[in-house]
């Protein structure tokens, strides 16, 4: 598997090959994930002194990693809690996170969209912004997807916070299995990325990982300017990098039952060109027998 480096260099490849078509997705989820977080404004309004504290004491907390404390890792959600949506009236503000977390479900399938243009780029095509649309047709097929990926990762959580993260790295590649096969079950994807993933998953977490502070700047971009404006470039960047790893896990890891890769997305980027009809050549009479020299 290549370094986090060469796929980053990969990414910004392809993302500077179709930047117009990345950067107008790109303008589309940012725009509805504002939406969606509407909700949590509703009672006090995080202010940049605040913000600034909670982000330098997430900051402290990440930096200790497995070593963190469940006591601290409380705190620290609680703070996130009292910050967006800390209402006086305790039920009126459950209601509204509740909201929040289902129109957020709903940003992530539209991720989809972004998730099936970064293939067919790092397959080799150029890809349309018609084309962030095309998985979106059969939303539900998505939404089940995202639902049930949330409730098995909210029920590993329960036990601890650390089940519930190595569930979410495990169904990580369902999406583009559900993407290169439209024929795919929910239950089949999850299944199939769950072997997938089998020893790849820290792999998988350090990439993440490398992005921390690109994920840091633009969470304090937001916190100032109320809009997540570095996710014009950073949304694009990070899938088409994450699409790298999935076409190395794909070629080190061999698990039967998946769908081929690349192949549905060159052919969907391909211009249809008319070729002229072959005409059958018309049979022609045996060569007449050689007689053997005396």
């Amino acid at each position: 598997m290549r370094t986090n480096a060469e796929m980053k260099r990969v990414a910004k490849r392809d993302f500077g090959r179709c930047n117009g078509t990345f950067l107008a997705a790109a303008a589309l989820l940012v725009a509805v994930a504002f939406i969606a977080t509407l909700p949590t404004y509703f009672g006090k309004a995080p202010s940049a002194q605040q913000m600034q504290n909670l982000l330098t004491k997430t900051s402290h907390v990440m930096a200790q990693g497995a070593s963190a404390s469940t006591q601290n890792l409380n705190q620290l959600t609680s703070e996130w809690l009292n910050i967006y949506g800390g209402q006086k009236n305790t039920q009126t503000s459950t209601y509204v996170l509740l909201l929040s977390e289902l129109l957020l479900i709903g940003v992530m399938v539209l991720q989809v969209g972004m998730s099936h243009v970064s293939l067919m780029a790092s397959a080799g095509g150029e890809p349309k912004f018609k084309d962030f649309f095309t998985p979106l047709k059969r939303f539900g097929r998505w939404l089940v997807l995202y639902l049930w990926m949330y409730i098995r990762i909210t029920l590993w959580t329960f036990l601890f916070v650390i089940p519930g993260i190595i569930a979410a790295y495990r169904y990580r590649q369902a999406v583009y299995l559900m993407l290169e096969d439209p024929e795919m079950g929910v239950n089949e994807a999850l299944r199939l990325s769950g072997k997938l993933m089998r020893g790849y998953k820290a792999r998988l977490f350090f990439l993440d990982l490398s992005f921390i502070f690109w994920l840091m700047l633009g969470s304090l971009i937001s916190a100032f300017a109320s809009l997540n404006l570095l996710g014009f470039y950073l949304l694009p960047y990070m899938e088409l990098t994450r699409v790298q790893f999935y076409y190395d896990l794909r070629r080190e890891h061999s698990v039967e039952g998946l769908p081929p890769t690349m192949a549905f997305a060159i052919a969907a980027s391909a211009t249809p060109q008319s070729q002229p009809p072959i005409s059958p050549t018309p049979p022609q009479p045996p060569a007449p027998p050689t007689n053997p020299p005396a």
